[in-house]
């Protein structure tokens, strides 16, 4: 019992801003819902793999160098506005509201800002798989894999609340990109990645 608690409270704190991010995307009607769920799920076990990887090794990953995956989540926001100042505001809305033709790509991008945005969860993952054996490590992956579809159902709750897809609707394609090079800019900073770049 006490290993499920400790899964559920290291996964809470490590992925709280997690929960807001994916209510971005769920709110993006570019992105289909198991498109999400999927992008999610690869991002967390990939975070959850590389820090189980880095336990048993006994390596320990610059946190600069895990920060430079900030430089994701800019490229996508830079992207998305350049989009936005090449088309009209109408086509812009029309474009958002139609699926995306490549499933894999809108997949990665969310797989991507999850890696980018977990360099927290390394740095708390890393010890906490170290200490445990075999069977603690299997269990709270275990937990790691509920509460990753349980953060889905809240952050699809939250994106689909009237206030906040009202807002998601009206404003969203050009909060979403920013949001992303902010966060993409506070990863960096967080992370101390700037000084790898200067």
């Amino acid at each position: 019992m006490d290993l499920i608690l400790t899964g559920i409270l290291t996964f809470a704190s490590t992925n709280i801003d997690d929960l807001f991010i994916l209510s971005m995307w769920f709110g993006n009607k570019r992105y289909m819902p198991l498109e999400i769920i999927v992008g999610q799920y690869l991002g967390i076990l990939a975070l959850t793999g590389l820090s189980l990887a880095l336990s048993l090794v006994g390596l320990w990953m610059d946190p600069a160098y895990l920060g430079l995956l900030g430089l994701f989540p800019i490229y996508l926001g830079l992207k998305s506005l350049w989009r936005l100042f090449r088309k009209k505001e109408q086509e812009v809305k029309i474009d958002f509201a139609e699926p995306m033709q490549n499933n894999m790509g809108n997949v990665l991008a969310v797989a991507g800002v999850t890696i980018a945005n977990g360099g927290d969860n390394t740095g708390v993952y890393v010890p906490l798989f170290a200490a445990m054996g075999w069977e603690g490590k299997g269990m709270t992956v275990g937990v790691f894999i509920i509460m990753t579809f349980l953060w889905c159902l809240a952050a699809k709750y939250l994106a689909g609340h009237p206030i906040i897809s009202k807002a998601a609707d009206k404003y969203g394609h050009i909060l979403a990109p920013l949001i992303l090079i902010v966060l993409g800019l506070y990863i960096l900073a967080e992370s101390g990645a700037f000084g790898i770049l200067n």
